[in-house]
């Protein structure tokens, strides 16, 4: 059984990889050709850092301290058996530390 669901994973990433690829190939292209006939980017380049403000800053200090947070409940918890990957950790946890963890993730904006 743990093979089976070994394989079932790795096709559904290998399946995700895949439709991402797709996806910004497409997008590239979408981008490619509105560029062609208008000379506008549609290209989202990420804002500089530099550009932020004080308040941008502070929340992203804010959202950095829960991600932190939630790792460090996170990584005094886990187990290195089965599981590979939070998602597949999280069940396997008491419900008070499941809470904790997702509120932490919902604070910094991962969930």
């Amino acid at each position: 059984m743990p093979e089976q669901r070994d394989e079932i994973v790795a096709a559904g990433r290998e399946a995700l990889a895949e439709m991402r690829q797709v996806y910004e190939e497409s997008a590239a292209a979408v981008v490619r050709v509105i560029e062609a006939q208008t000379g506008v980017s549609l290209s989202p380049a990420p804002p500089s850092v530099m550009d932020a403000t004080r308040a941008q800053l502070m929340d992203a200090d804010r959202r950095a301290r829960a991600a932190v947070a939630a790792m460090n409940i996170v990584l005094r918890r886990w187990h290195w058996g089965d599981a590979q990957t939070l998602g597949e950790l999280m069940p396997d946890l008491p419900e008070d530390v499941r809470e904790q963890i997702a509120d932490h993730l919902v604070q910094a904006g991962l969930s």
